[in-house]
């Protein structure tokens, strides 16, 4: 009888039923014990004896459960349940032979899943419990207990018993224990190691696998007992594993370690750390390999991506040719020099790297400038490269302008950034990386000119305009107070119609130089912006306006937010709440009750101020690429004079708002004024 015999038969009946855990039991003293487990510890062994006391009962017939949590009667509290939730159960009595049927035992399976066995399963677990029974039967029908220390088979397959005195019986039964125990401790272990275990024979079979094996290769234990690590290993890896393999076997290494590459089942490379090494039997044959397997397949790839990002990096530094890229160690020598640097400073980097810091580009007097700024900043002295690294150490931001010394002397301005490079949180080096910004200076040099040439033209434009205007605004009231005079001493000379018209071009002539005062006076404005409240310039407009809107019976609400602010020309802001209130009186609707509605939310970075009225309406796809225009009117009203939204739209402008117009004819119109307040 072979002494794993029993724990193969109780695997086997695991497997077979697709469950995890299997006990064989037998009675002492009418008490169960194990004699062999599958799938659980040492340690657990009583628990579960426990639980198939309370699940068998006294019964000497099967039992089977196929799902406790359908049992009505069962309501077991038993603390194995709460660490395995057991499901599926059954229990095969071990009867001896004859008519009696004593009871000896019982072969058990246990499962966290519940489950239906087919006839075919019912059939093939009978066939082991009959087995069980002949093992169990053999050590009972053996010779005198007190003198029979082992009973088996020889190699030649013949009968051999062996005897001794109770003393040796009892020492022999102590190291079956003891062995079992070593066993089971081996079998929990290698079950439920957290990397890969694997047995193999000689030829590359394997033999047993653990869970962690068939998770990183993707096969299942049965499927990988029908392969040789050979079939799943890549065929670059192949030979250098068979060589480590022959070295093992003929002794010139106690095991070996390597990375090497499995297919999973999928066809996914699968990159792993294999350790290997070997047991033989005392005449020196391999018995089997012991692999343990390491999945590193998520560190490869990440390596992989590593590599790929570096190789990316320098190829941007090769390629980085209008940009100097250079790299020191925490004391400023040069560790790396790219290509852009090469062109615009002259060396090679050759030259430079492991020799020199970069202060060879810099010039002298520029530097020790740099240096007393930060030393009347910080309080302390400033030498050498630390004048060029300091803020970036410190981290803050260093970007400025310098002038850069090419090999041949020549020089010219760079705009430089310094950053510290670090590696865990310390400061590992720093990374230059610099602008040839000599075109930038003269094209900067060039648009000064330019606004400077603007700025005096401006300056002569405004005196014109301010002379025209006050010239043709003085000759136009002259013209205008001489009419009026002549009107009153003449007035017989007025019923001419030609002077009627004179009379009317020189009131046209005053009020179209007294806009265009008002549109110069919007666009060369130069007025100090405020941060003015809203709703208190409303409310100034609403009381200096109360008349004009009692007597329009003109219903006005407002609805702004608390502390509505705006960023503006304070006159402006006053000139527009104005304009767009008198427009919303004059043009209201006469049919109906009138109201205007004024409001402002904050969006974005603007106030958006409404004024919402039910007036006349605005015919928009008529006149609504003009309604801005200057001179332009909508309505048949004498006293518009088509100004007052050009205005209006001019002064927003100016302060960086806009305007916006909805309109329907006979329903209203709503204009959104939208003013930053930053």
């Amino acid at each position: 009888m072979d002494i794993n015999e029993f724990y193969f038969l109780a695997k086997l009946a695991a497997e077979l039923t697709d469950s995890k855990i299997s006990l064989i039991t037998i009675l002492e003293e009418k008490e169960p014990k194990s004699i062999a487990e599958y799938g659980i510890l040492l340690d657990q062994i009583p628990s579960f004896v426990s639980l198939s006391v309370e699940l068998l009962g006294n019964t000497k017939d099967l039992v089977v459960f196929e799902n406790l949590e359908l049992e009505p009667n069962f309501k077991s509290t038993h603390p194995t349940l709460k660490n395995f939730p057991i499901q599926f159960f059954i229990g095969i009595p071990l009867l001896s032979k004859g008519k009696e049927g004593i009871l000896l035992g019982f072969l058990l399976v246990f499962d966290e899943k519940s489950k239906v066995l087919n006839e075919n399963q019912m059939k093939l677990l009978k066939e082991i419990s009959l087995r069980v029974l002949d093992l169990i039967s053999q050590k009972q029908n053996e010779l005198p207990i007190s003198e029979l220390i082992l009973q088996g088979r020889n190699p030649g397959d013949s009968a051999l018993s062996v005897y001794g005195s109770n003393e040796a019986i009892t020492e022999i039964k102590k190291i079956e224990r003891e062995l079992r125990a070593s066993e089971a401790a081996f079998r929990g272990n290698f079950d439920n190691a957290a990397i890969g275990m694997a047995l193999l024979d000689e030829h590359g079979k394997w033999l047993r696998v653990n869970q962690r094996v068939c998770e990183i290769v993707g096969y299942t234990e049965s499927e990988l007992m029908q392969l040789t690590f050979q079939d799943i290993t890549h065929p670059e890896d192949l030979l250098a594993d068979l060589t480590y393999l022959e070295e093992l076997v003929a002794d010139k290494r106690k095991f070996y370690q390597m990375e090497k590459r499995y297919f999973h089942k999928n066809g996914d490379i699968v990159y792993i750390i294999l350790a290997v090494s070997m047991v033989k039997n005392d005449e020196g044959k391999v018995l089997y390999f012991v692999s343990q397997i390491i999945d590193i397949t998520e560190w490869k790839l990440v390596e992989q991506k590593l590599k790929i990002t570096l190789a990316k990096n320098q190829a941007i530094l090769d390629a980085s040719t209008l940009v100097a890229i250079i790299s020191t160690d925490t004391e400023g020598i040069i560790t790396e020099f790219n290509h852009g640097a090469e062109k615009m400073l002259g060396y090679y980097a050759a030259e430079l790297i492991g020799k020199f810091t970069p202060q060879i580009f810099h010039i002298e007097k520029e530097v020790e400038k740099r240096g007393k700024l930060l030393s009347s900043e910080y309080n302390r002295q400033f030498e050498g490269f630390e004048i060029l690294t300091y803020n970036a150490k410190i981290g803050k931001p260093n970007t400025l302008e310098w002038i850069h010394k090419r090999k041949d002397g020549s020089t010219f301005p760079v705009l430089l950034s310094i950053t510290a490079v670090k590696q865990n949180d310390k400061i590992s080096g720093y990374l230059g990386m610099a602008v040839d910004i000599s075109e930038l200076k003269k094209a900067e040099a060039e648009i000064k000119s330019l606004l400077d040439i603007t700025s005096e033209q401006n300056n002569r434009l405004k005196n014109f305009t301010n002379i025209v205007s006050h010239n043709l605004r003085s000759h136009s009231f002259g013209i205008s107070g001489m009419m009026d005079i002549l009107q009153r001493t003449y007035p017989d000379y007025f019923q001419n119609e030609m002077m009627s018209l004179l009379l009317g071009a020189t009131e046209n002539l005053k009020r179209t130089i007294e806009d265009l005062t008002a549109v110069i006076k919007v666009n060369l404005a130069q007025e100090n912006y405020e941060l003015i409240d809203i709703e208190q310039v409303v409310q100034k407009n609403l009381e200096s306006l109360a008349l004009q809107i009692l007597e329009s019976k003109l219903k006005v609400e407002v609805n702004l937010q608390d502390q509505c602010f705006v960023r503006v020309i304070p006159a402006y802001l006053d000139s527009i709440v104005l304009n767009l209130i008198t427009n919303a009186i004059k043009y209201k609707a006469k049919d109906r009750d009138s109201f205007l509605r004024i409001s402002g939310i904050r969006k974005n970075r603007f106030i958006e101020v409404q004024f919402e009225d039910n007036g006349q309406g605005i015919d928009l796809k008529k006149h609504g690429d003009k309604l801005f225009g200057m001179y332009k009117t909508f309505h048949e009203n004498k006293e518009a004079r088509g100004v007052g939204l050009f205005i209006l739209k001019s002064q927003i402008e100016t302060m960086g708002g806009k305007i916006e117009v909805e309109s329907t004819v006979g329903l209203g119109t709503k204009f959104t004024v939208f003013l930053p307040y930053e």
